[in-house]
């Protein structure tokens, strides 16, 4: 459910990405964290495995891009400094416009970087200015954290602590911690069902503080054990959008959700992937069924069950990498006591229906089916990444429901529209997606694949 902006991931992702840069180093890594397999380029190759090379091939001539990059970017002894713009866009709170400098931090012995801070001010109409605190630091090539602060002038802000290290004790076990306090104005709630009307639409805080313990287990060569603890206390509140408040539209659902809840729950989740890329993948299948837990006696308030099946396809056309099919799956439902509606299953912008808004269906299951065509278009060097422009036609099928029994065909949804993106291996894809179908229209900038 939660959207990080383009001014959060852009930096995490594009830097992360530099401190990997480097030559590349023959070594064995166990899934499912950031992954070592390597993107395709040879247009002749006729398996997987010939067509996955590192980053660092010889790079196309310069283009506009890349020009427009080294314009903006001030070199200083520590590192480049790169003032970044920062565009954001949702259908709940509109567009969000600023500037991020992005300050890396140059390790003076290895010219590797060691560390990146990275300030931010930006402004929304509803949550008005927010200034933003993120500091990257990578201890080595594997291991990272991340420190994150920031507050709105409207109901927004943070504190996140985060840490990841995917060889725990010199194993191959993946582990990541993370603790935070997080409130977010961005979401809205319309009632329950498919059925509910856009009209109801009301807007709302939530507040979220805790954190989460992820061990990742290899069991053989693709296929591994995700077990996930989290702890958070969650509330809601009174959020930024004057018109339309929660309390207003549902002061009796508002009332109950006010009180302080306290989740403790455990997930187990069995997963295949052998997919060529963590975040940018152009060949494979990622494949999981998980199941997660609440228990009143570990000190939880309500006891229940969430079953989750997605299935994640890329089709890599002659294996060029030029034209992907990617498609997507994802049943999930819910089990045991009724939950507060912020922690049930939801359909919208963010969550597999990109023509409507975050939290437009919510009910204790859904259904999500996606496809895109992704067509690389061209590519260009920066540094030492390659960049590729990227189109991508889509379709957004989803439907939301009380129980498995009362799923209906004639009650999906459809959701068709495009996207434009910028891939900057070996992390970062920017995007913006348009969007149409029965919610209207809807236009959204933000980091990653949806899928």
């Amino acid at each position: 459910m939660q959207k990080r902006s383009v001014s959060l991931l852009l930096a995490l992702l594009f830097f992360c990405a530099a401190a990997q840069a480097q030559p590349p180093r023959k070594r064995k890594l166990a899934k499912p964290g950031p992954k070592a397999k390597e993107e395709l380029v040879k247009p002749e190759a006729k398996t997987k495995e010939d067509i996955m090379k590192t980053v660092s091939r010889p790079a196309p001539k310069e283009g506009l891009l890349a020009k427009v990059l080294g314009a903006i970017t001030i070199n200083t002894p520590n590192g480049p400094i790169i003032p970044f713009p920062v565009v954001d866009s949702s259908k709940d709170l509109g567009p969000s416009f600023g500037v991020m400098p992005v300050i890396a931090v140059r390790n003076k012995a290895t010219g590797d970087i060691k560390s990146v801070i990275v300030p931010s001010v930006n402004y929304n109409e509803h949550l008005r200015t927010t200034l933003t605190y993120r500091h990257y630091i990578f201890p080595d090539e594997k291991r990272y954290f991340i420190l994150r602060a920031s507050r709105s002038e409207r109901v927004e802000r943070e504190l996140m602590a985060y840490y990841y290290t995917p060889q725990l004790f010199s194993t191959n076990l993946r582990l990541s911690v993370e603790a935070k306090h997080w409130v977010t104005g961005k979401p809205s709630f319309y009632g329950f069902g498919i059925n509910s009307q856009r009209g109801d639409k009301a807007n709302y805080s939530l507040s979220t503080t805790g954190g989460e313990i992820i061990l990742d287990v290899p069991l053989a060569k693709e296929v591994f054990i995700n077990v996930n603890n989290a702890y958070f206390a969650k509330r809601i509140g009174d959020g930024p959008v004057n018109n339309g408040q929660l309390e207003d539209i549902f002061p009796g659902i508002y009332d109950e959700a006010t009180d302080r809840k306290y989740f403790l729950t455990n997930r187990f989740s069995l997963v295949y992937d052998n997919t060529d890329h963590p975040s940018l993948p152009k060949i494979g299948t990622y494949a999981s069924a998980s199941v997660l837990y609440s228990n009143k006696k570990l000190g939880a308030d309500y006891e229940y069950r969430t079953y989750s099946f997605q299935m994640k396809n890329y089709f890599n056309y002659k294996e060029k990498g030029r034209f992907v099919t990617a498609v997507h799956y994802l049943l999930q439902f819910q089990r045991g006591d009724t939950l507060p509606f912020y922690a049930m299953p939801q359909l919208g912008e963010s969550t597999g229906l990109r023509m409507a808004g975050d939290g437009r269906f919510t009910d204790r299951g859904k259904f999500v089916f996606n496809i895109e065509e992704r067509i690389t278009l061209s590519k260009t060097p920066f540094y030492k990444f390659i960049s590729e422009t990227e189109i991508a036609p889509f379709l957004d099928v989803g439907t939301v429901f009380p129980k498995v029994s009362a799923f209906r065909l004639r009650d999906l949804k459809y959701g068709p529209g495009i996207s434009a993106r910028l891939v900057i291996r070996p992390q970062l894809v920017a995007t913006v997606d348009f969007a149409y179908g029965s919610e209207g229209t809807n236009a959204i900038i933000r980091i990653g694949y949806p899928f």
